[in-house]
């Protein structure tokens, strides 16, 4: 991370009129319906000078954030305050939060999930899994500059085991998304960055975390592995509740990252919720393939 880009809490930022109008029409307008595309068409042109790098204050306990408005992630923090495009999940993952001593936030990414869940329980302690060093460094200056000690940032991707992977890394189709670099296991690619990997049997036991209240799995398709990494917390029931992705296979004889991940699940006492305001558990059926994210939780 360079220190150069980085903004402390407090530091003045220069806004033209009509920044400070494009984040007050973001964050109070009513209307959700092309909010999204109308900052994004519009933000550059209300910058003075070429600087793209701003503080954001998120909605989530005033925390705050240095951006890059040049990332597409990093561009809704700002404006926002949020993650726009899964607003309605983040009040879902904070209802769950509520209470809750051990938070696990694996494929943290800029921390957006960890701090929402600090907004709302700041005695939990969280740990964060981004195993993009750039991406952790700025995470861990984020909870600096916050003054959130018990947010600890862990530099590992998690899977079935301890040892190393690839970073894969992918920006999206339009080369403005940092949070989609990925994991390979095939240590025999040769056009990547080797990573440290942990389970989350072992991270557990060597952190002496007894039981995790609450478990966020976003990691690319590997849900499945880390699952299989943390079989021993699931059978003694050591895992609360869980929000995790679903990545369902679009061929249909190709491996379900999702069908496996549930199935493991509901072998190990899950029943399961759409995430939203109401969450009505029920067992898996087909009606969880209409779904990108879950909620579970022991019966």
């Amino acid at each position: 991370m360079n220190p150069e880009r980085v903004q402390a809490p407090g530091s003045p930022q220069r806004r033209s009129a009509g920044e400070r109008l494009l984040i007050t029409y973001a964050r109070r307008f009513p209307i959700r319906r092309g909010k999204l595309r109308i900052v994004d068409r519009l933000w550059r042109t209300t910058l003075i000078g070429a600087d793209t790098h701003r503080l954001a204050t998120l909605k989530y306990g005033g925390f705050q954030m240095s951006c890059d408005l040049t990332e597409m992630l990093q561009r809704q923090f700002y404006f926002f305050g949020t993650y726009f495009l899964e607003e309605d999940m983040l009040s879902c993952w904070q209802r769950l939060a509520k209470g809750a001593k051990v938070i696990l936030d694996v494929g943290a990414n800029a921390g957006i999930y960890s701090l929402a869940a600090l907004a709302i329980q700041r005695e939990a302690s969280v740990h964060a899994f981004e195993p993009t060093p750039e991406i952790a460094e700025r995470l861990r200056a984020t909870a600096e500059a916050n003054g959130l000690c018990n947010l600890r940032v862990h530099q590992v991707a998690v899977l079935d085991r301890n040892g190393q992977a690839m970073l894969k890394r992918y920006r999206g189709e339009f080369g403005n998304n940092e949070g989609m670099n990925f994991v390979l296991q095939d240590l025999g690619k040769l056009d990547g960055e080797r990573i440290q990997t942990v389970s989350l049997d072992q991270f557990c036991l060597d952190h002496s975390v007894d039981y995790v209240d609450l478990l966020k799995l976003d990691v690319q398709g590997h849900e499945h592995s880390a699952l299989m990494g943390a079989q021993r917390l699931l059978k003694a029931g050591c895992i609360g509740a869980i929000f995790m992705e679903l990545n369902w296979a679009r061929g249909s004889g190709a491996i379900c990252s999702a069908t496996e991940s549930v199935e493991l699940l509901a072998q190990t006492g899950y029943v399961f919720s759409k995430p939203g305001v109401r969450l009505n558990w029920a067992r898996p059926g087909v009606w969880l393939r209409g779904l990108g994210d879950v909620v579970a939780r022991r019966i």
